[in-house]
């Protein structure tokens, strides 16, 4: 770069390192041109003069322009050392990251160089001889909270990240750890978040008398070189501590612009309706199939019992509507009762809540007395991960149920913010149809989960192979068939969840003029679910079934909190707040991506004049508008040719094969104005409409297919940190980067995961879920075959597959292979084609058998 980067900056931070590392390849004659590299020079000069604002404004429009070109390379490069120079040291670690995947071997050599330079050693260890020190906090992890004094920097407390081997099992019939005895109430609880488990050989938390720096905190004043090392929040995930800024609250906060809850209200009954009308048809399909099963038998064996059932053939919907009327009504009791029988939930007695949460209970209080409505019945879960939710049909009934995991490892501060989030939920009304799709999804979950468990049960007690291989396939068919109607009774509900979920935080930043306080209770959440996951070695059947209510969603938090621990928050959420295609990515998930809503909360403590928790209340800005409007064509033009159409190209198909079908039968009716008849049959035919829409799903799929499972080469593959992965804030689902991680691998054992439902693999940066089909879809998951991945649950294995990267992080499975040399196949490329060409030959079906 420049003559001073020679003083504070190591040598392949100068420009001339910079320019030797890059000018060895070619200049490309299709680059921007004259322009770019007048702008390349200006900057560097900028930045030899010291005029960093003005070189990083430069620099930043030759990387947009050239992009990976070698400008491009040399203004990233600058960029770095513009960076370091002001500060700025996240995006300096970001370029640098990823510089140093560069096909340039001496490009990569210096992004490594710089990584080591701008991240600090491992601290070191503290003499063994030295006694403890007297405020060394308790096993728990908790320290006493005093308001006026800084509490010291602790380990995360429970027992969710301690080694394996101290770790208690999970219990068979609920899938729950069995709770272990807990600190004495005087108890007190941390500030403050570090890395969880006990740090390797030579490696040991830092001395609790050092000084708290939050995680984006510049380089210290003491540092006379200027070097990075001491700087936390930037380190490598071997060395990286996660701490909180205990950011502050606003004492009188304005009041936010009023929340239009109509709109919101009429969006909560129509999706109580969609629910309805899809159980229905959920119902009627299978009493329809089943009597045409009967049916078949009975031809075929001529026995009664197999004699199609009359009751069967009757319309199900007053049934339908008596059993959801029965479930709303009762929905407070029967949740309470499903709870006792599962959980052990108790009731949470207003004592033992204000020796956790003194700050919850005034709350509580001073809320319902304003909106003139009964407290609502406290219930405790004795369970160590920290959830909290409501539940109910009426105020007057409603519960708000906490896990004692949440009031251990929660502040007072952060407790009372969760507690406003579930009373804006009651105040809201939508915990009522809440508490009634979750009653819904119940019915096929429980048959799910105990029709696995009572099948091992009953196989034990069979002699005969023949009998146990039977009972085995007809458990693991219902097994199935419950969990499939599950995942797709939650469809209607999933955009009332996740607009419930903005309401509520708003709502609770209201109520306690603390956003930095829940911004600190929702990360510490998703930390729990991501330590409870670990330490069961599997995700819990409550965690998988009370998704909806939960205040984080589990399929986000598996991945975003165990990674929370071994890099910035900021930088693990950047893809939620910045990515511009994030709400397309969201349509399947309960809640709305955790950097959404943290960046919200921010703005919040923004408006009141706060310091936020993290710097996300800037991040993802998005870039102005051009000038000029496009033209309609030129918009859908510009999407075609966008990755958001190639990723949902398979459901874009079905609309578009709507034109074809408009193309048939406009030549149906040119030639039923000729004389050749023999075409005009096309003109008005119904059949071709629904039979053209499978074959439009057809064409998208096999589209797609190419760019959505690229050819894995073993040499090319690339094996990526869990925060790298979560650091791209440009990735899609249909970036299909093959990747090879090894980790052990978590989940549920038995018939209940043979279709792949719980799959998560522990690697030593974080969880990452994985996904796995059969060549012959969820039918062939349950033939017999040689190896499931099932059979690999807490093996030491090697994933090799597609990352996909979307409001969750998952694997789509190639192969997993044990250290034993067993290899579980998966089969995503072929069960795609298979599905494409199943659609196509259903539609071609449908259009020979013609209208009926």
């Amino acid at each position: 770069m420049l003559e001073q980067l020679s003083i504070d900056q190591p040598s392949y931070l100068r420009k001339d390192a910079i320019a030797s590392t890059v000018m060895v390849s070619p200049p490309n004659p299709n680059q921007s041109g004259s322009s770019a590299k007048q702008s390349l020079e200006a900057g560097l000069a900028a930045l030899k003069q010291q005029d960093y604002p003005t070189a990083i404004a430069l620099l930043e429009s030759v990387t947009q322009t050239a992009g990976n070109q070698p400008s491009g390379i040399r203004a990233q490069m600058g960029l770095v050392a513009a960076y370091k120079a002001t500060g700025n040291l996240k995006k300096a670690i970001a370029l640098c990251s990823s510089l140093a995947k560069s096909p340039n071997s001496q490009v990569k050599t210096w992004a490594d160089r710089a990584l080591t330079e701008l991240t600090p050693p491992p601290p070191p260890k503290p003499p063994t001889n030295k006694p403890k020190s007297a405020e060394t906090p308790p096993e728990t992890g908790f320290v006493a909270f005093d308001a006026g004094t800084k509490s010291p920097k602790t380990s995360i407390g429970g027992d969710g990240l301690r080694p394996a081997s101290l770790r208690p099992t999970a219990d068979q019939k609920t899938g729950f750890l069995p709770l272990e005895p807990t600190a004495a109430p005087g108890n007190p609880k941390s500030q403050h978040i570090s890395p969880p488990p006990p740090p390797p050989t030579g490696q040991t938390s830092e001395p609790e008398n050092s000084t708290e720096t939050a995680p984006d905190t510049e380089i210290s004043s003491e540092n006379s070189s200027g070097s990075p090392t001491d700087i936390p929040g930037v380190a490598s995930p071997d060395t990286y501590q996660l701490t909180w800024r205990q950011a502050g609250r606003a004492k009188s906060p304005r009041p936010l612009k009023p929340l239009k809850l109509l709109e919101f209200r009429v969006e909560a009954v129509a999706s109580a309706i969609a629910l309805f009308f899809l159980a229905r048809f959920v119902l009627q399909f299978l009493l329809t199939n089943t009597n045409s099963l009967l049916v078949q038998l009975y031809i075929f064996t001529r026995l009664p019992i197999f004699a199609p059932i009359q009751l069967f053939y009757r319309d199900p919907t007053p049934f339908v509507q008596m059993v959801f009327g029965l479930l709303l009504a009762s929905s407070p009791w029967l949740t309470d009762a499903l709870l006792k029988l599962f959980c052990g939930i108790e009731t949470l007695r207003g004592s033992v809540l204000s020796k956790h949460s003194k700050e919850a209970s005034r709350v509580l209080r001073s809320f319902c007395t304003k909106q003139n409505m009964p407290v609502p019945v406290l219930k405790l879960l004795p369970l160590n991960v920290p959830v909290a939710f409501s539940y109910g049909c009426l105020p007057r009934f409603a519960r708000i149920a906490v896990s004692r995991g949440l009031l251990e490892q929660l502040t007072d501060d952060e407790i009372a913010a969760i507690f406003a989030r579930e009373l804006g939920h009651i105040s809201h009304w939508d915990f009522a149809p809440m508490s009634l799709a979750l009653l819904v999804i119940q019915i096929p979950y429980l048959i799910y989960w105990q029709v696995a468990h009572w099948q091992e049960r009953l196989c034990d007690l069979m002699t005969i192979e023949f009998l146990r291989s039977a009972v085995k396939f007809v458990a693991a068919a219902i097994s199935a068939i419950s969990y499939g109607i599950y995942k797709l009774l939650r469809w209607p509900m999933l955009w009332l969840s996740r607009r419930r979920v903005y309401f509520s935080d708003r709502t609770a930043a209201e109520i306690t003029g603390n956003p930095n306080g829940l911004t600190r209770a929702l990360s510490k959440i998703a930390i729990g679910i991501a330590g409870n996951i670990e330490q069961q070695k599997q995700t819990s059947f409550f965690l998988e079934s009370f998704d909806l209510l939960l205040p984080v969603g589990v399929g986000q938090a598996v991945s975003l909190g165990s990674a929370a621990l071994h890099a910035p928050l900021e930088q693990i959420l950047l893809w939620d707040v910045s990515n511009r295609e994030r709400n397309w990515l969201t349509v399947n998930s309960a809640h709305p991506l955790l950097g959404e809503r943290l960046k919200l909360l921010a703005l919040y403590a923004q408006f009141w004049q706060l310091e936020t928790e993290l710097d996300l209340a800037d991040a993802g800005v998005p870039e102005p508008p051009k000038k000029g409007k496009l033209s309609l064509f030129k918009s859908i033009l510009e999407f075609k040719d966008s990755k958001l159409f190639l990723q949902g190209a398979p459901f874009f198909g079905i609309p578009m094969s709507l034109a074809i079908v408009g193309v048939l039968w406009l030549i149906g009716g040119i030639f039923s104005r000729t004389s050749i008849w023999q075409l005009d049959w096309l003109w008005g035919d119904r059949s071709i409409i629904w039979g053209c829409l499978p074959i439009g799903f057809c064409l998208g799929t096999l589209m797609r297919i190419n760019y959505f499972f690229p050819d894995i080469i073993p040499r090319e593959t690339a094996s990526p940190s869990l925060p790298e992965i979560l650091s791209n804030p440009e990735s899609l689902p249909l970036d299909a980067e093959p990747v090879r991680l090894e980790g052990q691998l978590l989940g549920r054992s038995g018939i209940d995961n043979w279709l792949g439902q719980d799959l998560i693999l522990q690697t030593a940066t974080g969880l990452v879920r994985l996904h796995y089909v059969s060549r012959f879809g969820c039918i062939g998951s349950l033939w017999p075959k040689p190896t499931r991945p099932s059979d690999l649950i807490g093996k030491s294995v090697v994933a090799t597959g597609w990352l996909r990267r979307g409001a969750t992080v998952a694997i789509d499975l190639e192969s997993l292979r044990s250290q034993g040399g067993r290899v579980s196949d998966s089969g995503h490329p072929i069960w795609s084609a298979v599905l494409a060409f199943a659609a196509a030959f259903w539609g071609a079906y449908i259009i020979i058998q013609g209208p009926r």
